[in-house]
């Protein structure tokens, strides 16, 4: 079984979609994880309510793309993904 995280920035309609194929096609795959950046991401609701974890790192708050990137590692790590699906 793999474990996916998704990333999103807004309306999550690809995570949406991934999502519910996983389901209707009974894939070996596992949710571990979604991550927004931007706090007011319309996917993170979708997520929730199918009880996958949700963490926000928005970009704006880090001083550079680098430290955005290392924050954005981090929590795909914490959240153990072998894929990440944009």
């Amino acid at each position: 079984m793999h474990s996916i995280v998704s990333l999103i920035s807004g309306r999550g309609s690809n995570f949406e979609a991934i999502y519910k194929a996983a389901q209707a096609k009974s894939w070996d795959v596992r949710f571990t994880g979604l991550i927004a950046n931007q706090p007011e991401a319309k996917g993170l609701a979708f997520a929730k309510s199918v009880g996958i974890p949700t963490a926000v790192i928005d970009h704006r708050t880090y001083p550079s793309r680098e430290a955005f990137d290392r924050a954005l590692m981090q929590q795909i790590d914490a959240f153990s993904a072998d894929l990440v699906v944009l």
